[in-house]
């Protein structure tokens, strides 16, 4: 575990660093991308930074969400120390489930705003995402944060997995049918691995609801959404085509 890196006589955050990292590898995936599928890479840079800031105000809300019974609990600390109630509730906690909602609902209004297709989008934002999101899990890992159980690195497996999901929408991005639920498919792919991935979590702070984490039951829900979008958009496209 290492949360500060020690450069050049600075003292930087491991987690801010690969947050940083991640955001700067995804514009770089983007660029390249975009000229892959002749799409207007600038649209691209735009719809992904305003999605990426949404992603951050999703993942706020939804921890914040979440954490609502301890909040109330911690009311007090307000009056007694402030600034730890808001360093505690409001520079700390994010949680990704949010992130990815918030991020592709920002995305989806920025790309309607520049009259682009999100659809066609995807093929370069999806691969984007996964990359900084892997990022992110080095960050956690470094900071030491959602850990798992008896050392098991599961913020280094995540990484891993997110890499893997990086490269298999690249590749299937070529696929207008594929890209048609690019979106709900990427949710339904990453909430069936955080579910797995679930069980070898270690920080109990998540909470729980009966035998599932928190975290679990979202990806129950997230997983059935997806996969009525899915179903709609073939039975919407199947009318069309009849």
């Amino acid at each position: 575990m290492h949360p500060y890196i020690h450069l050049y006589g600075k003292v930087i955050p491991s987690y801010g660093l690969c947050a940083v990292s991640g955001f700067v590898a995804a514009l770089i995936v983007i660029k390249a991308l975009s000229r892959l599928r002749r799409l207007n890479v600038e649209d691209g840079i735009y719809i992904f930074t305003l999605g990426a800031l949404g992603a951050v105000a999703g993942a706020k809300l939804l921890y914040v969400v979440l954490s609502l019974p301890q909040i109330i609990s911690d009311l007090p600390l307000l009056k007694a120390d402030a600034g730890l109630f808001f360093t505690k509730y409001i520079s700390g906690g994010l949680v990704l489930y949010g992130g990815i909602a918030g991020g592709i609902a920002a995305a989806y209004y920025t790309a309607k705003g520049y009259g682009d297709s999100l659809t066609e989008y995807s093929a370069v934002l999806l691969p984007a995402m996964a990359v900084m999101q892997s990022l992110g899990r080095v960050g956690c890992f470094m900071a030491g944060c959602c850990y798992g159980r008896n050392g098991i690195p599961v913020q280094l497996i995540e990484a891993g997995f997110d890499i893997m999901l990086a490269v298999f929408f690249a590749v299937k991005g070529k696929n207008c049918a594929f890209r048609r639920c690019a979106a709900a498919r990427y949710v339904i792919y990453y909430a069936s691995f955080r579910f797995v991935i679930e069980f070898f979590r270690g920080d109990a702070i998540r909470g729980h609801i009966g035998v599932l984490s928190t975290s679990q039951w979202i990806s129950i829900v997230a997983i059935i959404a997806s996969a009525f979008v899915i179903m709609h958009g073939r039975i919407r496209n199947n009318v069309r085509e009849d």
